[in-house]
């Protein structure tokens, strides 16, 4: 088991027990990925070399999928066991069912678990599939929401600067304005978060808890992961970038 620096966590996403994290970090002089408990604690390292980007756990728990080398890969969850799944593509987010939706060239697609793909929608990114399958959010120069059993559509929000929707169980929407946590509610009132995560820092909702998300946090030249209650405002790093050691720990 490999320590991380409590440096340099970046995109954390939960996974579906809420028991770990999974994130990214450059302490091994790379953007590679890593694991550690959601509560604090040693972090695992499973990837090297090839730079990765946006984790995304399976809803089984036995993949986490990422983009490296301008395709979509899957790693085991102790990095023991790893598979390529998409060529040419970015931004990968699962449904229930474990299909998988993805950006490429700006267009979404759904890779079903027998590995065919189609085309979903034209002029989408960075989607996000609801914890029901019945929604993935997405941007297309604002917030969006595209039903997939009907495929209408619903625009949420209309600033470009807007990204990294990420839809909850109650079927408010956070995202990144500007380098602020936003949440907008299904009644469409807007609410600003009054916490700092940085542009590709895309929130994700804890997968047991509706009002928590984790995100990473600048602060004073150092990146910390946290969790952050939408409801109370409270904030909790699971790093820490001031110590010593290495060890990512409470």
């Amino acid at each position: 088991m490999e320590l991380i620096s409590a440096e340099n966590g970046m995109s954390p996403t939960w996974s579906p027990d809420g028991q770990q994290i999974a994130f990214l970090s450059n302490r091994a002089e790379g953007w590679d990925l890593y694991t550690m408990p959601a509560g604090g604690g040693e972090a695992t390292r499973l990837t090297s070399g090839a730079t990765a980007d946006d984790p995304a756990w399976s809803t089984d728990g036995r993949w986490i999928a990422l983009e490296r080398n301008h395709r979509i890969e899957a790693v085991s969850p102790d990095g023991k066991e790893r598979k390529v799944l998409v060529e040419e593509a970015s931004h990968p987010t699962w449904s229930p069912t474990n299909q998988l939706a993805f950006a490429r060239n700006c267009d979404l697609y759904v890779r079903e678990p027998d590995g065919n793909e189609r085309l979903m929608l034209r002029d989408a990114d960075q989607p996000h599939w609801s914890a029901d399958g019945r929604t993935i959010v997405f941007t297309r120069r604002g917030i969006w929401e595209l039903d997939v059993d009907s495929g209408d559509l619903r625009q949420r929000t209309q600033s470009p600067s807007d990204e990294s929707p990420c839809i909850q169980f109650d079927g408010d929407i956070v995202f990144i304005r500007h380098g602020q946590l936003m949440i907008i509610h299904q009644d469409g009132a807007m609410t600003d978060i009054s916490y700092h995560p940085s542009p590709a820092g895309a929130p994700d909702p804890h997968p047991l808890e509706i009002d928590t998300v984790a995100y990473q946090l600048h602060d004073g030249g150092n990146w910390d992961i946290v969790t952050a209650s939408l409801e109370h405002g409270n904030v909790r790093k699971l790093t820490r970038a001031t110590w010593t050691s290495w060890n990512a720990r409470l």
